[in-house]
């Protein structure tokens, strides 16, 4: 978190000219963020496991995606960043992909496969959204 609170500190330079760029600039928050959340659900990974599972994986999803919201807040203030919705929404969706994917390999849910894709669907169109449609 604090690597990303640094990144996020500094101006952008011209490092992304062109749209693939921009592209792999706006898709890492996806991976970004879903590391936020995969870190914070294998740290709770001790819990016991049954009830307190679905509390693990909300509560991950949850740190991850307030996290990118005060993140989002805090770019608003450094020159030359701005606050994007859709930047947000990318945060949740690599953190709701990551928990879902972890979920599936340790059998914890049998319906992961479909958070996972809807995670994946909600990634692609925010980080298309952040491409194409920010100013």
């Amino acid at each position: 978190m604090a690597a990303l609170w640094w990144s996020s500190s500094r101006p952008p330079g011209a490092e992304l000219p062109t749209t693939g760029g921009a592209l792999v600039h706006n898709a890492m928050h996806v991976f970004a963020f879903g590391f936020v959340a995969g870190a914070s659900w294998l740290a709770w990974s001790r819990a016991p496991a049954g009830s307190r599972q679905p509390l693990r994986s909300v509560g991950a999803t949850a740190l991850a995606a307030v996290y990118g919201v005060v993140d989002e807040l805090h770019q608003a203030y450094v020159p030359g960043r701005d606050c994007s919705i859709f930047d947000g929404l990318s945060d949740l969706a690599g953190a709701a992909l990551a928990v879902a994917l972890l979920r599936g390999a340790a059998g914890v849910s049998s319906g992961w496969r479909r958070a996972a894709f809807a995670a994946a669907s909600l990634g692609l169109a925010s980080v298309s959204a952040a491409t194409f449609l920010s100013g």
